[in-house]
Parts: structure tokens; C-alpha cells; sequence
């Protein structure tokens, strides 16, 4: 029969307890854990308070090997302690850690504070990595990094003492980037997980996507990854950039939940090759190298696409049965290529280029072999209307920006010359469907001094540097600009929707 424990025993456990809770830290800030650390040396834990949250205008910096911050009791929900970038500092990383072998992040929560802190160039909000061993991230959130990833583990750069034998398990990341780019042109995104480690181990749950840089005999398994509801995600896992020369042997990639969710899409849940991304590099990657038994789910792109690898490949037992069909619900084109085209308007969702795949290769049945060398996938984006009105005074574009509005599968542009067109879109080379005629010899060497406005008179007018050059007669009439991707292509409307003037009124 088993003893009941001794209420001597109860006490002493209850002892131990308050003694862990009181051993806590409650508040503070980076500087107060950086003490902490330094003064403890090898194997220091800090130990985070549950539901505490630390400021932090700095990073954390481990700088012995074997030292922890977690949170008290490991807890795994809401309750895990915080650390967070305050807003009006210059710091991306909220943790570092590189160079320190076995150092751990347990059961927190790091917040980049993007929506707060704003976006900024800089580190990784976890940046992990370099000539170590056995690094474990853990049970823990990461998410709104400020730069161009919410966690790195980047390599050492030197082949005889690599990044190795990392563990990232358990957390939930992102959101992390943003779709767009900045008032400087700069891009808002960013990826979950920057890998660069060699016999690594990823696995868990996983919001955010997975960049695998190389990363030679590491796997990747079990992880979910979930677009965000309204903004488009590039890729869920790459293996596309050239780093360790390209070397993908024995990576495994197995086994993940890849789902596009909301009013937004995943335009590339699987990349495999140095063809397939937005910047394709003349070196293929190689393997052998394994992507088995992964699951595709709701709005993507492209599942799984392949060109630009060598020396192995086993693709199988990947299940796209339950991604969205027709891909144009929730994707637009018009930006793709002649190859990338004909396989969205096929819903192909496993697509390789044979030529680029190289042997041994086993890979599933249902894969489609395209004819055409097709590079740069992400191309797609949101689905775009038909049709695009403007109020007065809401449109004003010059020719050197030269972009009027994007419909589905239609362009309007304003040339350097002063040339309104309308270009159909749809095939590989695009074709002017409409065109003003109307020219100017003072547009200025770049077309900027040619701008096509709508006016707060409700007329629409081209001016170029000497002043109007032609205008639709609809001043103190017309109340909204619409543009279509068919005839009557352009139209100023009045009251009650009333069309007033076309294009053809102005083309004849």
C-alpha cells in the first residue's frame, strides 16, 4: 500500500516552493539580468516571476555557458513572463545569446513591440547562434520582432566549429513581420525562424515561417505554421539560400501543418532550389535531403515547388487535398511569369522543373512536371478588383511614378510622355487594349511634371509643365472617377452614377 505523504514532508514542499517563488525576479530591467548573469557566471539561472514583465531599452546578453532565463515553475500559459522593447529605443534584440554553448530560453515571452516600438533595422529579436553547442529555446512566444527575424541562430562561418546541435521546441512565434514596405521602399517583413545551425532540431508549434539556411543534418518536424488572417506570407519553409555552399544533406522537413487562413494566403509553403525564390543564385542546392508526410491546408499558392537541386531528393507522402480551389479566390497573377501563370490557372499545387532537380529523386505521383524553367514563385498577390473609383481630389499620379491603378489582369499606367494606356495584363507579354494619344514635349526628363488629376471640381485634367493639356468637360459635375478592366475602361460618373464622360470621348 503507498504511504500518504508525512505532513512534515507537506511543509517542507511547501517550504521549497515559496523559497523558488521568492528567489524570483518581479521587476527590473535588462541591466538587472545582465547583473545577474555576469556576477553568476557559468550555469546562472534567472528566473523570471510568472506574470512579471521587464521593460527593456537594451538586450539581455548571456555571457557564460549554461545560463537560463525562465520563468519560474515553467509555466505554459498566459502566466509566462514577459520581456519587452520599450518604444524610442534603438534595440532590436531582446536576448543574445551567440557564442555561449548550452544557454536556454525557457517558457517566456519575448516582444519585439513592433506595433508600438515601430519597425527597425537591426538584429534579430533572438539572436542565438555562432561557433556553439546545444542552445535550447523552448515553450516560449516570440513575436513582433522590430527587424528581419523574430529568432536567429546563425552560423559561425567556420567549418571546423559550427552553430550545432541546437534545440528549438514548443514555442509559439509571430506575428512577425508585416506585409509591404516602408516610406524608404525598405520591406516590413519578416521570417519566424532563421536557422543556420548544423544537426539541429526544430520542432513544435511554430506560427511564424522557417527560413533553412544550409543547416546540414538538422530536422524540422511537427511544426504548425498559420498565415496571418489578413496579410500574405511569402514562403512557410524555405530551403533556397546558398548558405553552407548550398548544403541541404540530411535535412528533414517532416510531418508540418502548413495552413493559409482569413482573407490572406501562403503564396509558398514548401521552396526547395536556388530557382524558386525572388532572387535566384546560380549555384543549386543539394541534398540528399527529405520532405515527407507534411499537410497543406486552406489558401496557398504553390504547395511545394522545386528547381535548383542536386545529389538527392525524396518528396512524398505530402497530402495538398485540403488546400483551396480555385487558387484565383484569394490570388492574383498578374505579376507572375508565362510558367508561373499557366500552373495557378491549373491550381497546380506540386510543381517541379525536372531538369533543375537532378538524381537520385523519388518523389510522389502527383507532382506536375513543368516544360518551362520557371524561377521566382512568389509572385502572387491579393486578389484585386475589376473595377477602382476615386472620389475628387483622391487621385493625382505623375508619369514618373507612372502607376494609375492595378485591376485584375489590367494595368492603367501614365507614360513619361503624357500617354494614358490601358494594358491588358493577362498573357505573357501585355497588350495595349486603349490608349489617350494625347503627348507632351514638357513632361520633364523623368515624366514627372505630367501628373493626371482628379480635381475637387470633379474633372479630371492632365497637366503638364505649361498647364492642362486635356480634361473631360466634367468640372462642377462629376463626383467619382471609376476605372474598369473592360469597356468603358475609364468613366467619370455624376449624380445618381450617371456616367458623364469615357475614355472614348476623348480617343474618338
Amino acid at each position: 500500500m503507498k504511504r500518504a505523504p508525512s505532513r512534515t514532508a507537506l511543509c517542507v514542499a511547501a517550504t521549497l516552493l515559496a523559497q523558488a517563488e521568492a528567489a524570483c525576479l518581479s521587476s527590473g530591467n535588462q541591466d538587472t539580468i545582465n547583473n545577474l548573469l555576469q556576477q553568476g557566471g557559468p550555469n546562472t539561472v534567472v528566473s523570471l516571476c510568472p506574470g512579471a514583465t521587464i521593460p527593456l531599452t537594451g538586450s539581455i546578453v548571456f555571457t557564460a555557458s549554461g545560463q537560463e532565463i525562465s520563468t519560474a515553475g515553467y509555466p505554459t500559459d498566459d502566466t509566462r513572463a514577459t520581456v519587452i522593447i520599450q518604444p524610442g529605443s534603438n534595440t532590436t534584440s531582446a536576448i543574445r545569446g551567440n557564442w555561449q554553448d548550452n544557454v536556454r530560453v525557457l517558457n517566456i515571452q519575448v516582444d519585439g513591440n513592433r506595433p508600438n516600438a515601430g519597425p527597425f533595422g537591426g538584429d534579430a529579436l533572438l539572436e542565438l547562434g555562432g561557433g556553439t553547442t546545444g542552445q535550447t529555446v523552448s515553450h516560449s512566444v516570440i513575436k513582433n520582432t522590430r527587424s528581419w527575424s523574430c529568432l536567429h541562430l546563425i552560423g559561425s562561418g567556420q567549418d571546423e566549429n559550427p552553430c550545432r546541435n541546437a534545440t528549438i521546441t514548443f514555442n509559439t512565434v509571430g506575428p512577425c513581420g508585416e506585409e509591404g514596405v516602408d516610406a524608404q521602399g525598405l520591406g516590413l517583413w519578416a521570417d519566424g525562424l532563421s536557422i543556420e545551425c548544423t544537426a539541429t532540431t526544430v520542432t513544435g508549434a511554430t506560427d511564424g515561417g522557417i527560413v533553412i539556411f544550409g543547416s546540414p543534418g538538422s530536422s524540422f518536424l511537427r511544426n504548425t505554421i498559420t498565415s496571418s488572417t489578413t496579410q500574405r506570407g511569402f514562403g512557410a519553409i524555405n530551403m533556397v539560400d546558398p548558405n553552407y555552399n548550398g548544403n541541404y544533406s540530411g535535412v528533414v522537413v517532416s510531418e508540418n501543418i502548413i495552413t493559409g487562413v482569413g482573407d490572406s494566403f501562403i503564396e509558398l509553403g514548401i521552396g526547395m532550389g536556388g530557382q524558386v525564390w525572388s532572387n535566384p543564385h546560380p549555384l543549386n542546392n543539394f541534398g540528399p535531403t527529405t520532405v515527407t508526410n507534411n499537410v497543406f491546408k486552406g489558401n496557398i499558392g504553390f504547395s511545394i515547388v522545386i528547381n535548383g537541386w542536386e545529389n538527392g531528393l525524396t518528396v512524398t507522402g505530402n497530402d495538398v487535398s485540403q488546400v483551396h480551389s480555385p487558387s484565383s479566390d484569394f490570388a492574383d497573377d498578374s505579376s507572375c511569369g508565362p510558367q508561373q501563370k499557366a500552373s495557378f490557372a491549373a491550381n497546380k499545387q506540386l510543381i517541379i522543373y525536372e531538369p533543375g532537380a537532378g538524381t537520385p529523386l523519388n518523389i510522389q505521383s502527383d507532382f506536375d512536371s513543368i516544360p518551362n524553367n520557371g524561377s521566382n514563385w512568389l509572385c502572387l498577390s491579393h486578389p484585386v478588383p475589376t473595377q477602382q473609383s476615386f472620389a475628387p481630389q483622391s487621385l493625382s499620379v505623375n508619369g514618373k511614378t507612372s502607376l494609375v491603378v492595378q485591376l485584375r489582369g489590367f494595368r492603367v499606367q501614365l507614360q513619361g510622355d503624357g500617354n494614358l494606356v490601358g494594358l491588358d495584363t493577362t498573357g505573357a507579354e501585355w497588350v495595349v487594349k486603349w490608349a489617350s494619344s494625347r503627348y507632351s514635349t514638357a513632361c520633364g526628363t523623368d515624366g514627372s511634371l505630367c501628373e493626371l488629376d482628379f480635381g475637387g471640381d470633379g474633372n479630371l485634367v492632365l497637366y503638364d509643365a505649361n498647364g492642362p493639356v486635356w480634361d473631360a468637360g466634367t468640372s462642377g459635375t462629376g463626383e467619382d472617377l471609376v476605372f474598369y478592366n473592360a469597356a468603358p475602361w475609364v468613366a467619370v460618373t455624376g449624380a445618381g452614377g450617371n456616367t458623364l464622360w469615357t475614355i472614348a470621348d476623348l480617343t474618338g
